[in-house]
């Protein structure tokens, strides 16, 4: 588990290590910073376009290898971004990244849900959300200490490393069970018909769009707004990673005791915090307090997501799951580009978090209306379960038996 945490580690920072260096990036290339910004809307895109793809090919490619070749992958993509003469070759070794992201992530997803109790679904993936989580705590704070120090490409060359170094501890110590990826993808597309799933990809980019909204911008807002001292942004963005530490296992709990409470009750505590974070954002404490109240109430959210979609499609786990990571990618690139949309209509970098409040919100609404469905329905399932007890008649033959009075 260590070594899959590891490459979820390098998969994660190489996503989120565009955040921390975005002055450095748009100086570097002369850009604008909504431009570099862009690099994380690039990111999404391709994760949201290349996830099922990559997905449907690969199912009956056995897990091992499939997660070899996919680091692989990623490894070359870090290493054309660390060289990029140009913005325009710094954009493809981003997409060369992010092309493995959905599909690794939900093959290790699946693996971790089959593999819990009954009624622990919500911790275990919590469980496999830990490499994000280290990537933020860890991941994306050295990468801006990197830039910081040396520059931006030695960022983008240290991740390479790591996660060739994780290439290869996959090939010398995961099993080779001869397991794959999943059944075929004409049988999980069939899963796509229920609104449950559905409804809960939907949702995944509303919340997701809210929290890039403000992810992409969170240095920016930090230092431009609450005119907080740049030497000290590495700190916050480690007790940042520690809020998502605490939020991951909050919400795998959370998710333990019911997934529909937390998704719904999580994702509308994270609309009032990124409201309540644009009254904070000119203090530089109350702005750092806030950033990481942010991480902790986005953190808790996704594992409730993840449990929810892998609920409600338990008989086609990997193309799902990979359809809700596509749906982060989707929010993530709606919301970067709309913070750059905001920024550039001169509403101000701080009225981003009006924008994820606004995201975050439309979300929750949306849970709450798959919630309230799921329930409408498995009323009528248990009344007609009831009623079917109670009289055997010409239903079974196609004709409607007449309501109980």
């Amino acid at each position: 588990m260590a070594v899959l945490i590891l490459a979820i580690f390098c998969v994660g920072t190489a996503e989120l290590a565009p955040s921390g260096m975005l002055g450095d990036l748009s100086r570097d290339l002369s850009v604008s910073i909504p431009t570099a910004g862009l690099l994380v809307t690039v990111y999404a895109l391709t994760v949201v376009v290349g996830g099922p793809l990559v997905t449907a090919a690969t199912t009956r490619v056995r897990r091992k290898y499939l997660l070899v070749g996919l680091l692989l992958v990623s490894v070359a993509g870090n290493v054309v971004s660390s060289l990029a003469p140009t913005f325009a070759l710094l954009v493809v070794g981003r997409m060369l990244t992010a092309v493995i992201h959905g599909t690794f992530l939900a093959v290790c997803v699946v693996i971790a849900g089959s593999m819990a109790d009954k009624g622990k679904e919500g911790s275990a993936i919590a469980g496999t959300q830990l490499g994000i989580n280290l990537a933020t705590v860890l991941g994306v704070p050295l990468g801006t200490l990197v830039a910081q120090q040396l520059n931006w490409r030695a960022t983008f060359g240290s991740v390479a490393v790591l996660a060739l170094l994780a290439t290869v501890l996959i090939l010398l110590v995961i099993p080779d069970n001869g397991g794959t990826s999943g059944s075929s993808a004409a049988h999980e597309l069939r899963v796509f018909r229920k609104w449950q799933v559905m409804g809960t990809v939907l949702a995944t980019v509303l919340c997701s769009g809210g929290m890039f909204t403000l992810i992409t911008y969170m240095v920016p807002l930090l230092t431009d707004v609450g005119d907080f001292p740049s030497a000290w942004v590495p700190a916050v963005l480690v007790a940042y990673g520690l809020g998502s530490i605490a939020g991951n296992a909050i919400g795998g709990r959370c998710a333990d005791r019911s997934v529909d409470a937390a998704v719904l009750g999580l994702s509308s505590a994270l609309a009032v915090v990124c409201l309540l974070y644009w009254v904070a954002a000119p203090s530089p404490v109350g702005g750092a307090a806030f950033l990481i109240l942010f991480s902790t109430a986005t953190f808790a959210l996704i594992p409730g997501l993840q449990a929810k979609v892998l609920s409600a499609a338990a008989d086609a786990p990997t193309l799902s799951l990979t359809a809700n990571m596509s749906a982060f990618g989707l929010g993530a690139a709606l919301g970067s580009w709309a913070g750059g949309q905001i920024i550039d209509q001169g509403l101000g970098i701080r009225a981003v978090t009006v924008g994820a409040a606004a995201f975050t919100a439309l979300g929750a609404l949306l849970i709450a209306q798959t919630v309230h469905s799921g329930r409408r329905r498995q009323r009528a399932v248990d009344h007609q379960d009831h009623d079917g007890t109670k009289e055997r008649q010409p239903a079974d033959s196609g004709s409607t038996a007449a309501p109980a009075s």
